[in-house]
C-alpha cells in the first residue's frame, strides 16, 4: 500500500485527520517493513563482495621500481585514518562509487585520508575542477580543493544503482504477488453450515459473533486445538493440494529472488554463482570475477592514486602504487603445493612472496627473499650454446 492510499483510508467518513507519530509506525510496520527490498538487499551483496575483494588486495608501493615499506603502504594497507580500518574505508569508498556514481578522498592537514560524504563539484574545461562543500564525519570544510589535491572516481557514465532499482520494482511486485498467494495457500479455509434453527435463535447474532470473533480465531491461531459448536452448527475444510501450491509458491519466489541477484550481479560483472552464494563451478567463477569486477577497479584506483599522490615524473623513475588482486582468490599452502612450487621453481615468486599470497607470515631469512630457477628453465642463447657444446 501506499502511503497517499494510506492517508486515503483515514479519510473514510472525515473531511479532515491529524496524522500522528505513531501513524506514521503503524503504516511502516503493517505496509513497508514488509516489502520486498529487492534492490538494497542484492546492491548490499554486491558492495560487500566488491569491497571485500578490494580491502582484500595489497596496495604496493614502489620506489625506483621495489616495493617500498613506508608511511605510504602503511596508509593504504591498514589505517587511512585514526577513525577506520583498511576493509572499513574501502567499503565506505565503494559504497558511495556504486550508489552515488562517484566518490571523493581528501587528505587532511594531518596526512589522514577521509572519504567524503557529500560534496559539490565544478567542472572546467582548460582547468582544474573544484570541490567545494566537502563534509566528512560531521564535519564541513571551509576550504576548496583542487582536482590535483584529491582522489576522486566516477564509477560509470550512468547512475547504475537507480537504474537497477526501476528494473527490481517488478521483482518486488512479482513477488509481493507469490507472497500473496503463498499467505492465501496456507490460510485456513471452511465451510460452516448453520441450520434454520439455529439461525431463527433469539441469541443467534450473539452466539453467531462469538464463535466468528473469538472461537474459530482461537481455533486457527492455536497449534493444537478443539472447537467446540452448538447444535445446528457444522463447520468443514475442504480437501486441497495445499502442500504442492504451497511448494510452488515458494520456489516462484526464490526464482524471482534468483533472477534479481543475477541482474544485480550481471551489471557489476559478478558471476550469479558468486553473488547468490553457491558452491557449484566456484573456481572459475571467482576467475571471472577477478578479470572482470575486481582488476578494471583495481586499475582505476591504483592509476588515480599514481596520477594524484607520485606524478608523473615519480611515475617515469619507478614510484607509483600497484594493486596485487592475486591476494582476491584464496590460497592454502597444502592443497595449492604443486602450484607454489612450480612458481618458485621457475623464478616468478621468492619463498617468501609465496608465504605471503598464502597468508603466512614471511620468512625474514635472506634466502626466502631470493629468487630460483631450476636448470629445467634456460634462455635460448643457452640452449643453442649448449648445443653446440
Amino acid at each position: 500500500m501506499k502511503f497517499i492510499d494510506y492517508i486515503r483510508s483515514k479519510l473514510i467518513g472525515k473531511s479532515s485527520v491529524e496524522i500522528s507519530e505513531s501513524d506514521l509506525e503503524e503504516f511502516y510496520e503493517k505496509y513497508e517493513a514488509s516489502k520486498f527490498n529487492l534492490t538494497e538487499l542484492a546492491l548490499f551483496t554486491a558492495i560487500s563482495l566488491i569491497a571485500r575483494s578490494l580491502a582484500k588486495c595489497e596496495f604496493i608501493t614502489l620506489s625506483d621500481n621495489k616495493p617500498k615499506y613506508e608511511y605510504e603502504y602503511y596508509l593504504w594497507n591498514f589505517s587511512p585514518n585514526k577513525h577506520q580500518t583498511k576493509i572499513e574505508f574501502i567499503t565506505e569508498f565503494v559504497s558511495n562509487l556504486i550508489f552515488k556514481n562517484e566518490a571523493l578522498i581528501v587528505e587532511t592537514s594531518n596526512e589522514q585520508l577521509l572519504v567524503a560524504d557529500g560534496f559539490s563539484k565544478t567542472e572546467f574545461a582548460l582547468y582544474d575542477d573544484v570541490f567545494s562543500s566537502v563534509s566528512c564525519r560531521n564535519l564541513t570544510f571551509s576550504r576548496t580543493f583542487s582536482e590535483r589535491e584529491v582522489i576522486y572516481l566516477k564509477y560509470n557514465n550512468i547512475a547504475i544503482s537507480s537504474i537497477l532499482a526501476q528494473m527490481c520494482k517488478s521483482y518486488e511486485k512479482l513477488m509481493t504477488a507469490a507472497e500473496s498467494r503463498y499467505n492465501k495457500a496456507v490460510g485456513h479455509k471452511g465451510i460452516l453450515t448453520i441450520s434454520n434453527q439455529a439461525s431463527n435463535d433469539t441469541k443467534f447474532q450473539d452466539t453467531f459473533n462469538d464463535l466468528i470473533q473469538k472461537r474459530f480465531k482461537q481455533y486457527f491461531n492455536a497449534q493444537n486445538a478443539v472447537l467446540p459448536l452448538f447444535d445446528g452448527y457444522s463447520y468443514t475444510e475442504p480437501s486441497t493440494d495445499s502442500h504442492k501450491t504451497t511448494n510452488s509458491e515458494i520456489n516462484d519466489i526464490t526464482k524471482l529472488r534468483d533472477e534479481a541477484y543475477s541482474i544485480v550481479g550481471n551489471a557489476f560483472n559478478i558471476p550469479p554463482s558468486i553473488i547468490k552464494g553457491e558452491a557449484s563451478q566456484l573456481s572459475d567463477a571467482v576467475d571471472s570475477f577477478i578479470a572482470n569486477a575486481i582488476d578494471p577497479l583495481a586499475q582505476m584506483v591504483e592509476q588515480e592514486i599514481t596520477k594524484k599522490r607520485y606524478g608523473e615524473s615519480s611515475f617515469l623513475k619507478g614510484s607509483y602504487l600497484s594493486i596485487d588482486t592475486t591476494y582476491v582468490r584464496h590460497i592454502d599452502a597444502i592443497s595449492s603445493a604443486n602450484n607454489i612450487d612450480k612458481s618458485i621453481a621457475c623464478g616468478v615468486l621468492s619463498p617468501a612472496q609465496a608465504q605471503r599470497y598464502c597468508n603466512m607470515i614471511p620468512d625474514t631469512e635472506e634466502w626466502a627473499h631470493a629468487h630460483y630457477m631450476t636448470k629445467n628453465y634456460q634462455t635460448v642463447d643457452m640452449a643453442v650454446k649448449g648445443g653446440e657444446n
